[in-house]
């Protein structure tokens, strides 16, 4: 099956909404966060396609023929909830009674600190979105995982857990568009290097986005995890 490339990112998030659906209906515990996390991160995701990662990573086609499109929003809509709740899901967590402190002010402070960092190494120093997105993740996550030394493990495991996730995502894209990557991909930005067919910048990306997003529902409200004893 081949899909023209102004469907292709369409197809691609509405397959990957499937296992998001499935994680909805199977946690009923992690719903409220999965949708918290789905419309954060596509309000973020938004913001950083139009003014960053579309400029010079990935200039996908959209339905609507826009910079950013409904395939955007749905985009986001997986990627948060799906990342949020990743570690819970295959380690068999859930939440537990006790909370710490939450970090309101500190869950701001930290999306702050990513969009400057990004923004001006992006447009003052010139540097590629990639390197930029790369490097506020770096320290947004740090600043986090600082305060709450707890959640280094979901943090971690939850990037590694998205990268492994990611695969088979890439698969199908290239399985329906074979050559949708050259095609949209700015490849003369990137390093040229890949792995089963997904571009190394995507997979140092995700696993560092993972990392961040991963545990930033915990740290902000507080929350707690242990293991779910049947």
């Amino acid at each position: 099956m081949i899909v023209q490339d102004k469907y292709t990112y369409l197809t691609a998030v509405l397959i990957a909404l499937v296992p998001w659906a499935i994680l909805f209906l199977r946690r009923k515990d992690l719903r409220k966060k999965m949708i918290t996390m789905s419309i954060l991160v596509t309000l973020f995701g938004l913001f950083a396609e139009y003014f960053w990662w579309s400029r010079d990573w990935w200039h996908p086609p959209t339905v609507t023929g826009t910079r950013i499109g409904i395939e955007d929003i749905l985009n986001g809509i997986v990627t948060g909830g799906i990342t949020a709740v990743l570690y819970e899901e295959i380690f068999k967590k859930k939440f537990y009674k006790r909370k710490s402190k939450p970090h309101n002010f500190g869950a701001l402070v930290i999306g702050l600190i990513f969009f400057l960092i990004s923004g001006f190494l992006f447009y003052a120093l010139q540097i590629p979105s990639f390197i930029s997105s790369t490097i506020a993740f770096v320290i947004a996550g740090f600043i986090l995982i600082i305060q709450r030394r707890d959640l280094i493990t979901d943090a971690f495991l939850t990037g590694v857990c998205l990268i492994i996730g990611i695969f088979p995502f890439y698969l199908i894209l290239n399985f329906i568009s074979p050559h949708y990557i050259e095609n949209i991909w700015v490849t003369s930005n990137l390093s040229g290097i890949r792995f089963i067919g997904d571009p190394i910048e995507d997979i140092i990306f995700y696993f560092f986005f993972g990392f961040l997003i991963g545990p930033f529902y915990l740290y902000w409200k507080g929350e707690k995890l242990r293991r779910i004893i049947k």
